[in-house]
């Protein structure tokens, strides 16, 4: 009984010494949200998966709650160096309005996580899935052949069979230096959406370094991706491309943020540039667009601008984003619809415990992407991997608004999603077909004018079909593991799809169970054709 004061100090900061990052996922990762967005405090809360070294000097009540059920809560309390839990997915439901109403998700797996040093730790998660999901998401799986975030589809059936796996090993190198190799996903941005990078692609293997001194942050990643266009799912038929990007987070006051961003992607079987890996773009301290011009290549190259302020004596957050591909002032000015404008914008504000309430979360954005950003002449090489856009889901040429809502009350998690959005839909394919909303399609795939040369000018949103895309996703959940975002749910889809001279696609899509959050569901998805 006398080392039991001991021990009671012991394991508090056993916890404190673990490294490595957070899930990726709102659902665990939410409470941490509003404390960083804190206005008493230097953050750079837009870089995730958060460190766990930023996590652990906030309060514990609600980042750290024990499981309901003792023994999943034994598995996974970080006091123990080799921690981890199930991960589990069993929900039934019906899609009203489809080809076959009843609808399933189920998935089986693990994580686990080894602190194996005050400086040193291993994470690593895999699941399998068999499902059947609403039309409007096999309509995309059919198109892409993947789910959304989690691999190839293999249809047996009416079922779709997927597979993911996550792993990284993060090392503290002295103060300043965080060094993580592994396979996974990223996000840099405030929103609920990114125009830099975000976790809607399946995850993939990366080497990153985080630089923390004084007020800054600054983190270089660089990645192997997939281009799986025409591959139909088989791995061999996949082509490597490299990304490399950085990004540069200055807390200029507790209140105050802004950000530089900067990625190039390039492919290594070009037989014009057949170098593989270039170490040009491993040099953490330069522009990628001065080198890539100082090398003659023709790699896709953006540019990113983010500023963010946090406002009165409450956890609201005004944010932003402006991304660059190609830019003439001369053509922004006139109007004239040119291709090569390429800009996004994103406008945001979130405030946690809104209007007093403890637990309450509300957020507004707007999403402004023009016609084919992110899309490059050669498609290898656009902003995107395994069958995804790396940024925002639809991928270019839209505007879309979100309201969303969470409230959380002890296990209790009531959240609401609402977009709307506006977009091109093409009215044919093949070549000289791209009105510049399919970022897997060539540049050179333009229009054409009667003189049979591709059109550069008269690109403008909602072009050639008009499309309005409305999604509400309603869910409730009550938490059984908090650290995996194990949790009982209800939850309920609507969407309707409206495009000119074609009928409308209404989903009303109801599912109950147990589901898995320790990464990011990605249910707002659209064919760009």
């Amino acid at each position: 009984m006398r080392k039991l004061p001991w021990l009671l100090v012991l394991l508090p900061l056993a916890a404190s010494a673990q490294q490595g990052s957070m899930p990726l996922s709102t659902v665990v990762d939410g409470p941490a949200t509003a404390r960083l967005h804190s206005p008493y405090s230097y953050t750079h809360s837009e870089l995730r998966p958060y460190l766990r070294e930023d996590i652990l000097p906030l309060p514990e009540d609600s980042l750290l709650k024990t499981a309901t059920i003792p023994f999943l809560g034994h598995w996974s309390d970080p006091a123990h160096t080799l921690h981890g839990g199930p991960l589990v997915d069993a929900l039934g439901g019906f899609s009203a309005g489809g080809t076959d109403s009843f609808k399933y998700r189920a998935g089986l797996g693990a994580w686990l996580e080894w602190n194996a040093s005050s400086r040193f730790t291993l994470q690593a998660d895999a699941q399998a899935w068999q499902e059947t999901v609403p039309d409007y998401l096999g309509r995309f799986v059919a198109n892409s052949t993947v789910m959304p975030g989690e691999g190839i589809a293999h249809f047996e059936g009416d079922a779709v069979q997927h597979v993911d796996w996550n792993g990284s090993v993060d090392y503290k190198a002295g103060k300043y230096f965080h060094l993580t190799l592994g396979k996974g996903r990223n996000f840099i941005g405030e929103g609920f959406r990114s125009l830099f990078l975000s976790d809607e692609a399946y995850g993939y293997p990366y080497f990153k370094i985080t630089t923390t001194a004084w007020h800054i942050r600054y983190q270089n990643l660089f990645a192997l991706m997939d281009d799986i266009q025409g591959a139909a799912g088989d791995p061999s038929q996949f082509q490597k491309k490299f990304t490399s990007m950085h990004y540069l987070s200055w807390a200029v006051s507790k209140r105050v943020n802004v950000g530089i961003f900067e990625a190039i992607v390039w492919q290594d079987n070009d037989p014009k540039y057949p170098r593989g890996f270039d170490i040009a773009y491993v040099n953490p301290v330069i522009f990628y667009r001065p080198v890539e011009f100082g090398l003659g290549s023709p790699d896709n190259a953006l540019l990113g601008l983010a500023f963010n302020v946090k406002v009165g004596k409450s956890s609201t957050l005004l944010y932003s984003q402006l991304i660059l591909d190609e830019f003439l002032l001369a053509n922004v000015r006139t109007g004239n619809g040119w291709y090569g404008n390429k800009q996004g914008l994103q406008l945001g504000v979130v405030a946690h415990d809104a209007f007093c309430t403890k637990g309450l979360m509300l957020r507004t954005e707007a999403d402004y992407v023009r016609p084919f950003l992110y899309s490059h002449i050669d498609p290898r090489q656009n902003f995107a991997h395994f069958g995804q856009a790396l940024a925002h889901p639809y991928g270019s040429g839209f505007l879309e608004a979100i309201a969303q809502g969470e409230y959380r009350r002890g296990r209790w998690l009531l959240s609401n999603t609402f977009s709307y959005a506006v977009m091109g839909r093409d009215s044919a394919t093949g070549p000289n077909s791209s009105f510049g909303n399919n970022i897997f399609l060539s540049e050179r795939d333009r229009s054409l004018q009667t003189n049979g040369k591709p059109s550069d000018f008269g690109y403008y949103l909602g072009q050639p079909l008009r499309q309005t895309v409305v999604q509400n996703e309603l869910r409730l959940g009550w938490m059984l593991e908090p650290r995996a975002g194990l949790m009982l749910e209800f939850a309920y889809t609507f969407r309707t799809e409206n495009t000119e001279s074609v009928p409308a696609l209404n989903t009303n899509y109801f599912r109950a169970g147990i589901s898995a959050n320790l990464h990011e569901r990605h249910p707002f998805q659209v064919v760009r054709e």
